[in-house]
């Protein structure tokens, strides 16, 4: 009891297992990653993941060209075309600035 106000005194004490101790290398944080980027990085980690991502790739480009065009299959075509024109030069300067 502390004699000034007739209340007892209680030391407050950590509770068990929350008390941190000072590591030798710092803080560290953890990245948090979502959800979808931990599935992509899975994804792309095998063989067929990677197919798997190809394919829903192609399948989404093939579906917003379809919506872009509105069911018109000439521009359906033309923009098909340009994009794998591109395509093929972005693969193509890739593979030249590699292999320099």
């Amino acid at each position: 009891m502390s004699p000034s106000t007739g209340k007892s005194e209680v030391k407050a004490r950590p509770a068990a297992g929350r008390t941190r101790k000072a590591s030798a290398g710092g803080k560290r944080k953890k990245v948090q990653r979502s959800g979808f980027n931990l599935l992509a990085e899975l994804f792309g980690l095998t063989f067929f993941g990677r197919v798997l991502l190809v394919c829903l790739l192609t399948s989404l480009v093939l579906a917003l060209n379809l919506l872009l065009s509105g069911n018109q299959y000439d521009l359906f075509f033309i923009i098909l075309g340009v994009e794998l024109i591109l395509t093929a030069l972005v693969c193509w300067l890739r593979l030249l600035l590699r292999k320099a």
